[in-house]
């Protein structure tokens, strides 16, 4: 018998309008304000960069440190695969 195992770090996320790169999620994390958070991992300093929805959405950078004792949902690796992507942009791996 054989198995295959799939696994997961990071799903692509692109803008709907099909125009720039697409970007690598690592994690998809809500707050306890309800603000979305679509990052990459943090660097050895706790800086992430990704995609934040939260009173406007909008790309920069964050301190998953300074974020972290507000986490009240935290997902990655294979769990990606149950989170919606951000408003205006589709999961490249369910692209039609």
């Amino acid at each position: 018998m054989c198995y295959i195992v799939i696994t997961m770090n990071a799903r692509n996320i692109k803008h709907s309008d099909g125009k720039g790169e697409s970007f690598a999620v690592s994690r998809h994390i809500i707050l306890k304000n309800y603000w979305e958070y679509y990052v990459e991992e943090p660097d050895e300093n706790g800086i992430t960069f990704g995609f934040v929805m939260g009173f406007a959405n909008e790309w920069g950078s964050v301190d998953y440190n300074e974020i972290k004792p507000y986490i009240m949902s935290e997902m990655k690796g294979t769990a990606l695969a149950e989170v919606m992507p951000p408003a205006d942009y589709y999961w490249e791996d369910e692209e039609s």
